[in-house]
């Protein structure tokens, strides 16, 4: 199921209302009351939703609506493309923050470095952005890097057990976030030398701070999650995506997607469509007042 993204924000309540669908078929008689059938036992609501947001995440918004090219590496979910050295990939090895089914990358037993990577059509002379959302499975220290043309490497470690930032190389920023139970959202940003090497990403277990390589037990290694590789735009958040990088969002109004949304207890999760295409008003320092209708089921 597609999922709102963590990145955008919850709607806000001036604006909302919420107009319940009629579970019931009526026919006007001839003679009489009306004959009233009710035809499901299922809660279909309209719902007019209304969002504040910032100008980075109206940008964000508008990709997750109409399902854009996003990232670089592919999917965000799978490590099903990826290419392994002393290491293998473990098929829905766990949850990512949001509740999708995630790969594993599991160490081997040999004396060595232990990593995963995929190419990443990273511009000459510009800056790119990595991201990945990492949990210790077995291994508590990670590196996440980038390869650029010349074949630089560009990273940072990670100790997962205490959120924390190890060594870095060659970087231009890094950010560290929590994603709750024990995950990390890692990202960098780094420079893409021009030369004549394929820009790579890349994730590595370690067995300690500043140790890559290491003797692998076979069974240690890393939870991946949220993956994302984008040349750097100002507009940059986290979106979810598929293996050709397009951003699995609303589909141009089409898809269902899990929703934040205010049915009585509470703002929780329920399946939400659009009804039509959302409008959006611009506000005090670039901040968008964004509209829309939804029909929403199973609330």
């Amino acid at each position: 199921m597609r999922r709102w993204p963590d990145v955008l924000p919850t709607p806000s309540m001036p604006g909302f209302g919420l107009s319940p669908v009629d579970p019931a078929l009526r026919t006007d008689m001839e003679v009489g009351a009306q004959r009233v059938r009710r035809i499901t036992f299922a809660r279909n609501d309209l719902v007019d939703m209304a969002w504040v947001m910032t100008d980075t995440e109206f940008a964000a918004f508008r990709a997750w609506w109409n399902d854009e090219a996003w990232s670089l590496a592919g999917d965000s979910e799978s490590l099903a493309a990826w290419g392994w050295l002393n290491a293998s990939r473990a098929i829905g090895a766990g949850l990512s923050p949001d509740g999708a089914i995630v790969d594993a990358l599991v160490e081997s037993t040999a004396n060595g470095l232990h990593h995963a990577q995929i190419g990443v059509a990273a511009d000459a002379n510009a800056t790119v952005l990595c991201r990945a959302t990492l949990k210790a499975s077995g291994r508590t220290w990670a590196r996440l890097s980038f390869f650029d043309r010349a074949g630089a490497q560009c990273y940072t470690e990670v100790d997962l057990a205490n959120g924390v930032f190890g060594a870095q190389s060659g970087l231009v920023s890094r950010t560290l976030e929590s994603r709750d139970n024990g995950q990390w959202r890692v990202t960098l940003t780094a420079p893409v030398v021009s030369g004549g090497s394929a820009p790579v990403m890349r994730i590595s277990a370690m067995a300690a701070a500043a140790t890559p390589s290491y003797l692998g037990d076979g069974v240690s290694g890393l939870l991946v999650s949220e993956i994302g590789a984008r040349m750097v735009t100002g507009y940059d958040l986290h979106l979810r995506t598929g293996s050709d990088g397009k951003v699995t969002g609303a589909a141009g109004t089409t898809a269902w997607a899990l929703m934040p949304t205010a049915v009585g207890g509470g703002f929780k999760y329920v399946e939400g469509r659009f009804k039509g295409m959302f409008k959006a008003t611009a506000g005090p320092a670039l901040n968008w007042d964004v509209t829309a209708q939804m029909e929403v089921r199973n609330a």
